[in-house]
């Protein structure tokens, strides 16, 4: 394909409404054309940051809040406990571990005894 044939569907090609074929040549023919790849970074800027392109409507926004609140949600009302609880034996773990290194003769920090001379 050409540059020209494929700028006419570099639009396409952002949004993903590209055919297996056509989109698969205008990859391939990007991968060695930088001046195409710069109109593609071009629209696709334009695109998503374009002031003038209409804002979604309440309901879409509404719509989309929704979506995302259960994307990032917990997915049940056990797991957010369970993760702290989780967290907290972990702590302790490590805090009895510790100790149990640390309090033997011999474990650090080491007793400066009085029979050792200089």
């Amino acid at each position: 394909m050409s540059c020209d044939e494929i700028e006419r569907e570099l639009v396409g090609y952002h949004f993903g409404t590209l055919d297996e074929e056509t989109r698969a040549r205008v990859e391939e023919h990007m991968v060695g054309c930088a001046a195409c790849v710069r109109a593609f970074v071009e629209i696709k800027r334009a695109v998503e940051t374009s002031e003038d392109a209409p804002a979604p409507s309440p309901a879409a926004r509404a719509k989309l809040r929704r979506a995302v609140a259960r994307e990032i949600a917990p997915r049940a009302w056990w797991e957010r406990p369970l993760a702290v609880a989780l967290a907290a034996s972990v702590v302790m773990l490590a805090g009895a571990t510790m100790h149990a290194l640390t309090s033997t003769d011999g474990s650090p920090p080491y007793e400066l005894r009085a029979d050792v001379h200089r």
